[in-house]
């Protein structure tokens, strides 16, 4: 039974990522929105495949896996533009006084420790519902998968 999970899982995965070329000339979007938004659906979904085939997921912890790492996401996004909204300077084109560039760099070290804090608070959570072995797994698929989108920006880049 775990086996025919397995081969099903990795048979939605192989079939998501074959797909996906064939979704981006199936319509012309209207304007460059739909079409910013058409890539950014295609690049989650190959993204979610790759993870799910990665951690070996079952359809089961993969239906309460990606809603937790979605909420995950989206709270480090919001500490990401809190932090961002905050560095912004009045004058771009001033020095940095001592005081200044102690705030923001005591900023900086503030965010670092609010992502750490998300990211525990998540692991917790990862491990509730998940097998430890697949929570590594998730790690391990998160530092390939930014490997293999540094691998294809540099060969778009060549083209």
């Amino acid at each position: 039974m775990k086996n025919t999970f397995k081969k099903i899982h990795y048979l939605v995965a192989v079939i998501l990522i074959a797909l996906i070329p064939f979704s981006a000339f199936s319509q012309q979007p209207a304007n460059k929105k739909e079409m910013g938004n058409e890539q950014r659906e295609n690049r989650e979904a190959a993204k979610i495949a790759y993870f799910t085939n990665k951690m070996e997921l079952t359809v089961e912890e993969s239906q309460n896996f990606w809603p937790i790492v979605n909420e995950m996401q989206e709270e480090l996004k919001s500490l990401r533009a809190e932090m961002k909204y905050n560095f912004k300077r009045k004058n771009d084109t001033a020095e940095v006084n001592d005081k200044e560039l102690e705030e923001m760099m005591d900023a900086r070290m503030e965010m670092g420790l609010k992502q750490m804090e998300i990211k525990i608070k998540y692991h917790e959570k990862f491990k509730q519902i998940l097998p430890i072995k697949k929570v590594a797994k998730y790690y391990e698929a998160t530092k390939s998968y930014k490997r293999v989108k540094v691998d294809n920006k540099k060969e778009n880049i060549r083209r």
